[in-house]
């Protein structure tokens, strides 16, 4: 027989019925089994287990939300970036345009075709920030001529469809540059505004005095019809003269107020197009979108008229001397002879400007014509004046114009017969490119040729050479200062003279401005105006005589066939 190991035999197993479950220690025996094939449950020698450390917990923990952090920081940057990755623009290639896709935002201003997260298909315009405000004319019109063509590439159009747009239709895909810059599309600008302490208007128009058009009547008329626009619209108006051709606006004209007490947007935020932008540019550049098809096709022609009179009689304040001057030679005019005499304004244009009527589209319309539909108007009697506005200073001498004065005195352009033969004298009327000739240096009008120097980029000349190079020494300083002139080159900026006129030009162009100011202050105040209608002077004068007066007291007479008033050419 075998003796067993054990010291007793295994007791029964006994279930605690006072306990409800059964539990897994009662199955187990009460004394462990030995086994010699089976390590022991209890460490040898008597040693406890290790504890856990808790500052290494501690630790662990810290350094797995620093991970967690990091990762959720680096996921969110690549959000943004992925944004702004997943955009189309149009890339000029001479004349033409085609989209481009590309990964980081272009360095000139234009509309951006982008994709948000959910793969849906938006546009917006992009200025970069350090481009600044006013941007040039130029860009303003590159802008405008690209909207169609990115909004028919997001909305999947075909090219060849027609759409009949109206003035204020909504675009869905369009998001204003704010709404863009907070959905992290574009990035946001920091505002170094002057006026942080005033609130950002919720929407503005800014109308932007460029160099365009050398023209004054014409900015007239934009920046009168602007200012109603943006009443109508619930827009703040600002008027930006930093690239005016004539100088500061309040050299001519008292201050517009600021009547909101807000301030203008950061200057990526102001866009020339869409017309539903919160915070839009109106300039001479923009005219054919602005005040284009769909703008007529809105407003009647009564309206715009009204628009335009709403604008002078809110923005047509003379500065003080000017304004006093008018006021008095008014006085003088109507009550000369110990008498009241009834004023006929005449305003002939010349120059750059010629009629629509077809037999003089290449000439001028004869003096005698305005002088005959005066006498027409007046009879013989001699308690009438006629008074007499030209942008041709041979028209006050003219032998078909008896009788006529000139219309204000204060500033008065000189013929080159008055200044007997000087050649410094005003001739044949406004010509843009005489105008944008007016004091530049010597050595931009030597580069042209002879005749009305035109608006130039052309860096000024490096000087003379020196030609004593007799000795060695001469000769290495020669070298030296001819680099460094090529280097000066290099990186000089070029100059634009018409945005950025010598101050004898910026002078001479602001006596032009007051004195056709005047001139129409003194005409619009007259009885009667004969004008022709192919000018943007006489546009005006039928504006500030007002609806009633111009047309149905007929008070405003156009002598260019038969031609009714019109607002700007586009």
């Amino acid at each position: 027989m075998l003796v067993s190991s054990r010291a007793s035999p295994p007791k029964p197993l006994k279930i605690n019925t006072s306990e409800p479950y059964l539990s897994l220690k009662s199955l187990l025996p009460r004394t462990p089994i030995p086994s010699p094939s089976l390590p022991s449950i209890l460490p040898r020698h008597g040693k406890k287990p290790p504890k856990l450390n808790s500052k290494r917990i501690v630790r662990a923990i810290i350094w797995l939300t620093v991970v967690i952090s990091l990762y959720y920081i680096v996921a969110f940057g690549k959000k943004k970036t992925r944004n702004l990755a997943d955009l189309t623009f149009l890339s000029s290639l001479g004349k033409t345009y085609e989209i481009v896709e590309a990964a980081e935002l272009p360095n000139h201003p234009t509309p951006l075709a982008l994709t948000d997260s959910k793969g849906r298909h938006h546009w917006t315009i992009w200025i970069p920030p350090k481009l600044g405000f006013p941007l040039a004319s130029t860009d303003y019109a590159d802008i405008c001529s690209q909207v169609e063509e990115v909004a028919r590439h997001v909305a999947g159009r075909p090219s060849d469809e027609i759409r009949d747009d109206h003035y204020y239709q909504d675009d869905a895909n369009f998001i204003d540059v704010e709404e863009a810059q907070s959905r992290h599309f574009l990035p946001e600008q920091v505002d170094s505004s002057a006026d942080k302490h005033l609130p950002i208007c919720p929407k503005t128009l800014t109308y932007v005095l460029d160099a365009t058009d050398a023209g004054l009547g014409s900015a007239l008329l934009g920046m009168w019809v602007s200012y109603s626009l943006a009443k109508r619209e619930q827009r703040t108006f600002f008027i930006d003269d930093s690239h005016f051709p004539y100088g500061n606006y309040s050299n001519f004209f008292t201050p517009y107020p600021n009547p909101t007490k807000c301030r203008p947007p950061p200057s990526s935020q102001r866009v020339p197009c869409p017309h539903r932008a919160k915070h839009l540019v109106v300039s001479a550049g923009t005219t054919p979108w602005t005040f284009g098809d769909s703008f007529h096709a809105h407003f009647s022609q009564r309206e715009i008229f009204d628009m335009a009179r709403e604008g002078y009689e809110a923005l047509f304040s003379l500065r003080g001397d000017d304004k006093n001057h008018v006021s008095s030679r008014l006085k003088k005019l109507r009550h000369e002879n110990d008498g009241t005499n009834g004023l006929v304004g005449i305003h002939i244009r010349r120059g750059d400007r010629h009629p629509f009527e077809y037999s003089f589209q290449h000439g001028y319309l004869p003096p005698e014509r305005y002088m005959d539909v005066a006498l027409r108007l007046i009879g013989a009697s001699e308690q009438w004046k006629v008074i007499l506005a030209s942008d041709d200073a041979n028209m006050y001498d003219h032998i078909e114009l008896p009788g006529a004065v000139r219309a204000q005195t204060r500033i008065s352009l000189a013929s080159k017969k008055q200044l007997d033969g000087a050649g410094l004298g005003w001739e044949g009327g406004f010509f843009k490119d005489v105008f944008w000739g007016l004091g530049l240096p010597v050595h931009v009008l030597n580069q042209k040729k002879v005749g009305s120097p035109m608006p130039t980029m052309a860096r000024p000349p490096s000087g003379p050479e020196h030609d004593d190079k007799n000795t060695e020494i001469e000769q290495k300083k020669e070298k030296e200062r001819d680099k460094d002139k090529q280097r000066s080159l290099a990186t000089a900026e070029v100059r634009d003279y018409k945005t950025h006129p010598t101050d004898e030009a910026l002078k001479l162009r602001e006596l032009l401005g007051r004195a056709y100011l005047m001139d129409l202050a003194v005409l619009a105040r007259s009885d009667k105006i004969i004008c022709g209608v192919a000018s943007n002077a006489c546009r005006v004068l039928a504006v500030m005589s007002g609806w009633e007066r111009a047309f149905e007291e007929k008070d405003w007479v156009n002598v260019d066939g038969n031609y009714g008033w019109t607002f700007l050419d586009y």
